[in-house]
């Protein structure tokens, strides 16, 4: 076999193998809710990692006086398969952080 018949498949095994070609992770940032005072904020995290091919959420409270997180962090990764969705987790993590975040007076 000659080089020129071997480039097609080199160049292919080049991009299947190339960091441009694979997906990248999607994350977004949200609030869930707020203290009366305004001292406390729920930041939930949530996306889809396609190296694991999972779900994550993390819901973490924000102390904005102090600029420090407080609390219990809640962390929920989940395989993204069938029956689990991205919104069917981050409702699961959100029941999880329940206690939590009534802990800090957060409601929203």
């Amino acid at each position: 076999m000659s080089f020129s018949s071997l480039f097609p498949i080199l160049v292919l095994v080049f991009l299947c193998s190339s960091p441009l070609v694979k997906a990248s992770e999607h994350q977004r940032i949200d609030t869930l809710g707020v203290s009366k005072k305004g001292q406390f904020v729920a930041v939930e995290e949530y996306g889809y990692k396609p190296a694991r091919q999972s779900y994550s959420v993390s819901i973490r409270i924000l102390n904005v006086w102090t600029k420090q997180f407080v609390g219990e962090s809640i962390k929920l990764e989940v395989p993204a398969k069938r029956p689990h969705t991205l919104n069917s987790v981050r409702v699961r993590a959100k029941l999880m952080a329940r206690d939590e975040l009534l802990k800090f007076n957060i409601s929203g």
